[in-house]
């Protein structure tokens, strides 16, 4: 993997002046990486783009890897990214921020409401016990083309590890830093998930008592609601309830044409801590609104043989 890291630092402040489209590094940073590293990590719920700009060379490469569940796109939420320095003597393994979003609310306050988010999210991070310790990073010097998009990539970092050409890690270094900054991700993802207010929580909250326990139900309805991955289930076993056999289309005609829930079979018991496996052709089920709704008031809402027995047991009685 560094090998890479290496020739675009190596190559890039050349490849600048040539032809952008086609040119083999920006393969490497839009393709070669991104797939290494999604191999590596190896969990569908993280999607990893790289940019070498868009129809001309960027002055600050980029690789990122996206938590779906918080976004999928650079320009909002937070995220882990790799960063290459201007003047490519280096690059940063940055937990940062999608500044576009925040530019385009805040304009020329964007920079300030960076800073000030960075610093609420490294307070609900433990940084005793991260490598990352840098909090201020450098994307440009003084020779540098000026750059918005590197100043506020700098105000919008989190936390930060320094790799510089000289002094580049070893494969199994870089690997072990990713682990590390996706952990500090995924905490800082399952703080989110506990710090809705009262007033925003939904009706079936109300039955899961216990920070995890709510952590739980929110992580379950994050994956449910991924409009990616919910529309993958759906081409996958079509419209037609697992539970009861509902068809909207069948009921209701052109309304109801393509409408069903997706529904995740993982026990909220295991949402937590672990890997989330997220086939859509083995993890989820598709359900009518009535029997989303009765499966996860079971005790396992995995067990789609049991709500089949109560619709079944209740017909046949009636």
């Amino acid at each position: 993997m560094i090998v890479y890291f290496e020739e675009v630092l190596k190559k890039y402040t050349i490849a600048y002046s040539q032809r952008f489209t086609g040119h083999p590094l920006a393969k490497t940073i839009r393709h070669t990486l991104p797939d290494i590293i999604s191999k590596f990590i190896n969990n569908d719920r993280y999607l990893i783009k790289g940019s070498a700009g868009a129809g001309n060379w960027t002055i600050i490469p980029w690789i990122a890897i996206f938590d779906t569940f918080i976004t999928s796109s650079a320009q909002s939420g937070y995220y882990p990214v790799f960063l290459f320095k201007s003047d490519m003597s280096g690059f940063y393994l940055s937990l940062n921020q999608g500044v576009t979003e925040i530019k385009e609310k805040y304009r020329k306050g964007a920079k300030k409401v960076l800073e000030l988010k960075a610093e609420d999210y490294r307070m609900q991070l433990d940084l005793n016990n991260i490598v990352f310790k840098e909090k201020k990073i450098c994307l440009t010097s003084t020779n540098s083309i000026n750059s918005d998009l590197a100043s506020l990539y700098e105000s919008g970092n989190i936390i930060a590890k320094y790799y510089p050409l000289v002094d580049l890690p070893t494969d199994s270094e870089l690997c072990n830093d990713i682990l590390h900054i996706i952990k500090a991700y995924d905490s800082l993802f399952y703080n989110e998930l506990i710090s809705i207010s009262q007033y925003d929580k939904e009706s079936n909250e109300e039955n899961y008592l216990g920070v995890e326990n709510l952590q739980k139900i929110r992580l379950h309805k994050r994956i449910e609601r991924n409009a990616k991955l919910v529309k993958k289930v759906k081409d996958i076993q079509g419209y037609t309830c697992k539970g009861c056999g509902f068809n909207f289309e069948s009921k209701y005609g052109i309304l109801g044409k393509d409408f069903i829930e997706a529904h995740h079979l993982k026990p909220l018991s295991k949402l937590i801590g672990e890997k989330i496996s997220l086939n859509a052709q083995t993890d989820f089920i598709v359900l009518c609104s009535n029997c989303h709704s009765m499966i996860h008031r079971l005790q396992d809402v995995s067990d789609l043989i049991y709500l089949q027995s109560i619709i079944n047991n209740n017909f046949e009685q009636n």
